[in-house]
């Protein structure tokens, strides 16, 4: 949305980046209660206690402190605002301001630490069905964004932190245009008495990982989403919160989000840790993050607590996830987060994800009207499986979201359950124009991807897994873990077999195709690595670098060691590499820049602390003038 003219230090998105002044701007800050108050602060007024937590929030590099505007405290009868706490909140963001900090409000605050801070007058009234509900909401968060309207420090409205949470039942009812349309009535109303302003709604991992509609891809009333995911609370078995798949989680959900809009890291953090572990996990984090293209983060949260009231004394241990102790002292987690902070101020400042080479292609559901004829399980494990193999593979990507197949060189489509006569389309098009299909199936009937592409054709299935247990190919044996269920057994229909199963049966082929080539493999990869340790049993990763090696792909960045994330960046024709070690213990690596036609190949040894991090700079190159088109892949049957 367009800001006003007339109020230049608000925030604006230029092509989804947030820009104030004129100049990029990234958010980095935390999320705040006062420690001795909790969630009584806005009843128990202390203005020094905010004043003097806002200075130091300052003083440690933050730009942006957000809060909850609960709404039982501000509308305590059902159409009636109390005005002290509305001039509370004037002063909060005053005071704020003074010292430097843009905020974000969380409006309709119910939910917090998994409870409720119900306006005593609700009455079990649903949120979203009831119209008299909807209005209210309407009517509160427009009085809100009226009484800072003319607070130049607000850097968006976020609806609601994890509403979804106060009626899930009511909630997961809502389908997309009923989500849309919530949305969009809210983010209308604080438009109107704040014009210009940027809304978000805020929620944890399962707007990404869940099955509701509170989904980035159903956004488009809002201008960008809020986002959090903590490692304890996932479907993917992450083994510890020092483990490479715990570090790399938030970057996977600003990925999946910013296919369709910019994404906001509103909480991130570990629990269930000590503070050294905490540390760590929160340098890593926290710059994948910023290299998968979030716009902000807050830290959950600024300090631990000193009250034990409500939500603290149902969940004690909520009191203690703090960057700063009780007593006020730092934490090393806070060491960590000023040291990001002041790289994304200002060596990192205006630093963004360069366009991607892969795309990963999500092909769109059967929605839930299937019934026995639905493919059964989550589609979720298989994309944030396929995220880390990519990233392992030091392979650039994005997902794909509504964007042109055609911009990418490859594009993945990780085991597929359902592929709609669309879709397949879509990737016969694709390919016809030259691009590279990977495709693993998910799904006897529903996830074949066609043999007018793939010039395969399913001939039976199977019970026995053993038949089909594993296949070797480049080199590498690669165990194949079935689902309980039908397997499919497949026949070429003139693919070219590069692996086959013990029993014969091709379990990845290659297919000429257009001007492109579709290659596919009969198992359900990503999805059945998830499971503990599973990641560790092979070198997936090889599979997807030989597919984007076999179609010209050159990273421009690797590093000899999976763990290592390279990611690059641009700024112009600045680059910047984002070398992250996701393991937890130290690692020895070389990190290797792609030679470009006027600079060669330059190598870079490091030694990276567990969770450790290196930037390195350079000026872009043009590619070399000559390639050598790669060898054919060979094929290996077992």
């Amino acid at each position: 949305m367009a800001a006003d003219p007339l109020r230049p230090r608000r925030i604006t998105l230029v092509d989804g980046v947030p820009h104030r002044d004129g100049r990029p701007f990234f958010s980095v800050g935390c999320n705040y209660h006062p420690s001795r108050t909790g969630c009584d602060h806005w009843r128990e007024w202390d203005a020094e206690t905010l004043d003097a937590d806002f200075r130091r929030m300052a003083d440690l590099g933050f730009n942006t402190v957000r809060f909850f505007v609960f709404w039982a405290d501000f509308e305590p009868e059902e159409g009636t605002y109390d005005p002290v706490m509305t001039a509370r909140l004037c002063e909060l963001v005053e005071i704020a301001g003074r010292h430097g900090l843009l905020c974000l409000p969380s409006l309709l605050t119910i939910w917090m630490n998994g409870q409720r801070f119900d306006p005593p007058w609700r009455n079990g009234r649903d949120l979203w069905h009831d119209a008299g509900m909807v209005e209210r909401q309407q009517d509160f968060v427009h009085h809100i964004a009226g009484a800072l309207r003319d607070a130049p420090d607000i850097l968006a409205y976020d609806l609601g932190d994890e509403i979804i949470h106060v009626d899930r039942a009511a909630s997961a009812a809502l389908d997309a245009d009923g989500v849309r349309a919530w949305w969009g009535l809210l983010a209308g109303a604080v438009r109107a008495a704040d014009p210009g302003a940027l809304v978000l709604q805020a929620n944890e991992a399962s707007a990404v990982v869940g099955d509701h509609a509170f989904r980035p891809e159903h956004a488009q009333p809002l201008d960008l989403v809020g986002l959090h995911g903590f490692p304890v609370w996932t479907p993917f078995h992450i083994e510890s919160v020092s483990a490479p798949k715990a570090t790399s989680f938030l970057s996977y959900l600003v990925r999946r989000g910013r296919a369709h809009t910019p994404v906001y890291v509103d909480e991130m953090g570990s629990y269930g840790c000590d503070e050294a572990t905490a540390a760590r996990y929160l340098r890593a984090a926290a710059h994948s993050a910023f290299a998968a293209g979030a716009v902000g983060t807050a830290v959950w949260c600024w300090q631990d607590f000193t009250t034990e009231r409500k939500p603290y004394a149902l969940r004690p241990g909520e009191r203690f996830v703090g960057l700063l102790d009780a007593d006020g002292a730092e934490k090393p987690a806070m060491a960590e987060y000023r040291t990001f902070a002041r790289r994304v101020t200002t060596e990192l400042a205006g630093f963004a994800p360069v366009p991607a080479a892969v795309g990963v292609f999500l092909p769109e559901g059967d929605g839930d009207g299937g019934g026995y004829l639905s493919a059964a399980g989550s589609d979720a494990p298989a994309a944030f499986y396929a995220h880390l193999l990519l990233q392992q593979a030091h392979l650039a990507y994005e997902f794909t979201g509504t964007a042109e197949l055609e911009r990418y060189a490859m594009v993945v489509c990780p085991s597929v359950r359902h592929l709609s006569l669309h879709d397949q389309r879509r990737l016969e098009r694709y390919a016809a124009s030259g691009g590279t299909v990977l495709y693993s199936t998910g799904d006897l009937l529903h996830g074949a991807g066609g043999e007018e592409l793939f010039a395969v054709r399913t001939k039976d299935f199977t019970l026995r897994a053993a038949e089909q247990e594993a296949f070797t190919w480049a080199g590498h044996r690669f165990p194949v873990d079935w689902p309980p269920g039908l397997i499919p057994v497949i026949d070429t229909a003139g693919a070219e077999v590069l692996a086959a199963y013990p029993n014969g049966s091709p379990a990845l082929t290659r297919n000429p195709y257009g001007h492109g080539t579709a290659y596919y493999l009969n198992a359900p990869l990503e999805d059945r690595l998830n499971a503990p340790y599973r990641l560790q049993e092979a070198p997936w990763h090889r599979l997807y670098a030989a597919v984007a090696e076999a179609a010209g792909i050159r990273p421009e960045l690797t590093a000899d060691d999976p763990l290592v994330e390279t990611t690059v960046l641009g700024r112009g024709d600045e680059r910047c590499g984002v070398v992250i070690n996701h393991a937890p213990v130290d690692v020895r690596t070389t990190v290797r820049r792609a030679a470009t036609a006027t600079d060669p190949e330059t190598t870079e040894h490091l030694v990276l602390e567990p969770k450790g991090v290196h930037l390195s700079f350079w000026r872009a190159g043009p590619p070399p003038r000559h390639t050598v088109p790669p060898e054919p892949l060979k094929g290996a049957r077992t």
